[in-house]
């Protein structure tokens, strides 16, 4: 009686999943066709809904962008272009159309020049995503492991010798490719980057109303929160200037 229960269990469980996967794909239909005849604001509609559910892929986000970009709502198409890139750093397609909506950002902030070893590090780590990184630094590792155990147990010579630096090599990229991703982790956790989404923001010099009035930035433009106070953010631009706003001042990418 119990085997039954859990057998019955399981497939409902199966059940349940499948209509929500078919749910998602009825929803994922929709938003396409919407997009298709021009109704952007249901394809919006559709793109978000299949997002609170869970669901992320760099597509969607790509997708969705699209459709608020079409929407002439060029902060909100920024951001989910951002979102697609973080998961697919190398798409063409996504750097083409992100590259096009920047151009209608209002401020164009220099950026502090980094010494060249800092930026190809930077650069580097922005290569793959933090999953892929991950993934990447596990299937390595793993495969140091294999050949390792290779070398321990094989009593060729030859064999022996490859398995070993090869294992030695890869435990090497592993290890870099888990700094990359642990760094990415640390930026996403600690200094997120936003966009702000308000037409105009005045950036004060203190978390209140009543901070001194230090410049003004406005809706597009990238930056990073570094700390909170309620609901005010310390933001920093690339070029290095910080102050405060408020949370309703920008969505987190």
């Amino acid at each position: 009686m119990a085997t039954l229960r859990i057998i019955f269990f399981i497939a409902f469980v199966g059940i349940l999943n499948s209509a929500h996967a078919l749910g998602m794909q009825a929803l994922l239909d929709s938003a396409s066709t919407y997009y298709s005849t021009n109704q952007f604001e249901k394809a919006i509609a559709s793109y978000e809904q299949v997002i609170a559910s869970g669901y992320e892929a760099s597509e969607l986000y790509y997708n969705l962008g699209n459709a608020y970009f079409k929407s002439n709502k060029i902060a909100l198409a920024i951001v989910n272009y951002e979102r697609a890139k973080k998961l697919a750093p190398n798409d063409e397609d996504i750097d083409f159309n992100l590259n096009m909506a920047n151009t209608f950002i209002v401020d164009k902030i220099e950026v502090i020049p980094e010494f060249f070893l800092n930026s190809w590090r930077s650069n580097f780590g922005k290569t793959l995503s933090t999953n892929q990184w991950s993934l990447l630094s596990i299937s390595l590792f793993v495969s140091a492991l294999v050949l390792l155990l290779v070398y321990f147990l094989s009593g060729k010579a030859v064999l022996r010798k490859i398995s070993f630096w090869m294992g030695i090599l890869f435990l090497i990229i592993s290890l870099v490719s888990f700094t990359n991703a642990r760094k990415q982790k640390w930026l996403i956790t600690h200094e997120p980057e936003a966009i702000i989404i308000t037409p105009s923001v005045v950036v004060k010099s203190a978390p209140s109303e009543t901070g001194t009035e230090l410049f003004l930035i406005h809706e597009g433009l990238k930056v990073k929160t570094t700390e909170k106070s309620g609901d005010w953010h310390q933001i920093r631009l690339s070029n290095g200037n910080k102050g405060w706003i408020k949370k309703t001042d920008f969505v987190i990418i």
